[in-house]
């Protein structure tokens, strides 16, 4: 997290506002955020199947997830069942992402 009044953080809202790929790229930085994506696209859509597929804290996944949502990548649903449960859905900006996703695999490969 950057503090407001920082050189960082005037740095990174420059950077935000003469080049929209730094916003974009920030989306999906970090070190789940793809992984949750894809898997989510795959039907693997409740935090116990994405807690059972990667190999991160209660924490972590909760608060990727959170940062999705809040990018609106994202969307939860919440079934009031005993235990509750949530489901996750891509939005359609997360669809979007996915072609993005899989391309820069590749291109990780060239």
């Amino acid at each position: 997290m950057i503090k407001e009044n920082t050189s960082n953080a005037a740095n990174r809202q420059f950077l935000y506002k003469v080049c929209r790929i730094n916003g974009a790229l920030d989306m999906i930085a970090g070190r789940w955020k793809g992984l949750i994506l894809i898997h989510i696209s795959e039907g693997q859509n409740r935090f116990s199947l994405l807690k059972q597929l990667l190999p991160v804290s209660d924490q972590v996944l909760g608060k990727q997830l959170r940062e999705l949502e809040a990018d609106k990548l994202i969307s939860k649903t919440v079934i009031p069942e005993v235990p509750v449960r949530v489901d996750y859905q891509l939005t359609e900006k997360g669809k979007a992402v996915i072609p993005i996703l899989e391309a820069l695999a590749e291109w990780r490969d060239l």
